[in-house]
């Protein structure tokens, strides 16, 4: 895909990128462009946590949740403690919802990320996503939205819930195991450094 110029690699590439406008489609992205095939969810939150791990200065903040998966706590931890970051998170109400107010409070002007599920995986709460987002960008945050359990639940529209990052995984959704999708805001991805480097990633290589 990409990387040769005969029949059968231009077939795949087309077939390739037919899938990343029917993505985009589904979540109703902007552009295609905005859609980046990834091993899963894990690996798309860990791909934005080393983008910000490289962003990050100390003291600034990010901020989950308890009601995170184990996939968007560890690696915020890991992303913090090499940057200097102070890891927030947002409790719990006794009823299993995310106590709003206590989140208010902790965002500050240091807040740069707010990272947070879309929907619990033990507990099925569906948290409120539009007012965290609306919240966080108040404060000059950055948004990302694990979406793995959403995905094959809820309607998806990338550009009416202005998350700057959203991930989800394909086998929730009746997909093939080990592919996942990071949406992101075009403006957002361009700050990012480069994660892997190699092949296709860039245009010129000397010595």
């Amino acid at each position: 895909v990409h990387r040769g110029v005969h029949f059968l690699s231009n077939l795949a590439t087309d077939k390739f990128e037919e899938t990343r406008v029917a993505v985009q489609q589904l979540v109703n992205a902007k552009y295609s462009r905005e859609i980046i095939f990834t091993k899963g969810t894990t690996d798309s939150i860990n791909l934005v946590a080393n983008a910000f791990r490289l962003l990050l200065k100390k003291d600034d903040e990010v901020i989950i949740s308890e009601l995170e998966h184990h996939s968007n706590i560890v690696p915020w931890q890991l992303c913090c403690d090499q940057s200097g970051a102070n890891l927030k998170i947002i409790p719990l109400k006794k009823n299993g919802e995310l106590d709003f107010c206590r989140f208010e409070k902790l965002l500050t002007r240091r807040t740069r990320l707010v990272a947070i599920s879309h929907v619990s995986n033990t507990l099925g709460t569906i948290n409120p996503v539009e007012k965290i987002i609306k919240k966080a960008h108040e404060a000059g945050a950055k948004v990302l939205i694990d979406g793995a359990q959403a995905a094959s639940h809820l309607k998806l529209n990338m550009q009416k819930l202005n998350a700057d990052l959203y991930c989800f995984s394909a086998h929730k959704m009746y997909g093939p195991t080990g592919v996942g999708v990071l949406y992101g805001k075009e403006g957002v991805l361009n700050t990012f450094p480069p994660y892997q480097g190699g092949g296709e990633m860039i245009k010129n290589v000397t010595f």
